[in-house]
């Protein structure tokens, strides 16, 4: 049977990316950025792509990239903090992989932002609060749940690796199954 790609989804700076690193290491798996995927797609920055092409066309790219990832196996894939709005991505992910929801309070993005050297499109209006409350929804559905604020990109990978391999009925496979199952990350 072949083994599902990880997903991690979640709010920009809710450390996707670090983490996707770190586990993709820990299972000697391939790691994909979709946000790289897209840049390279394009030529452009995911910040260029919204200035000089809109978010319409970043969104379309994105789901090209996300379907792209989703015909791989073995893979740690990190998605833009918008990408599970997509209802249709969303499913799709669901059904097919194992979505990992990293949760991040809205003082820890901003605190992670101000230390990247990178622009961010959507946090420019400053109403980081009012984004997330418009995309809990799309957070909602998933099958593992962590809090990545206080804890380290190592610790979190932990706790992701030990609740995806809890719910197995063969050692032989990675996941937990229910898919509207949320546990929050404690020690």
């Amino acid at each position: 049977m072949a083994e599902k790609s990880i997903f991690l989804g979640g709010f920009m700076c809710s450390g996707k990316t670090s983490v996707g690193k770190s586990l993709s290491a820990r299972l000697g798996w391939t790691f994909i950025d979709t946000d790289d995927m897209i840049e390279e797609r394009a030529g452009m920055s995911v910040g260029q792509i919204f200035q000089n092409l809109g978010e319409p066309a970043f969104r379309a790219l994105e789901y090209s990239a996300v379907t792209d990832a989703l015909k791989e196996e073995k893979h740690v894939v990190s998605l833009g903090g918008g990408a599970l709005v997509n209802e249709q991505l969303r499913n799709m992910i669901l059904s097919h992989a194992r979505l990992v929801i990293l949760d991040v309070r809205p003082e820890t993005v901003l605190a992670r932002a101000k230390r990247e050297n990178r622009r961010r499109p959507l946090l420019e209006n400053g109403n980081v609060p009012a984004l997330m409350e418009k995309r809990r929804g799309a957070y909602a559905l998933c099958h593992i749940r962590v809090a990545t604020d206080e804890f380290s990109v190592s610790s979190v990978a932990d706790r992701i690796l030990t609740d995806l391999r809890k719910g197995l009925p063969s050692a032989a496979r990675i996941g937990a199954e229910n898919p509207k199952e949320h546990r929050p990350f404690r020690h």
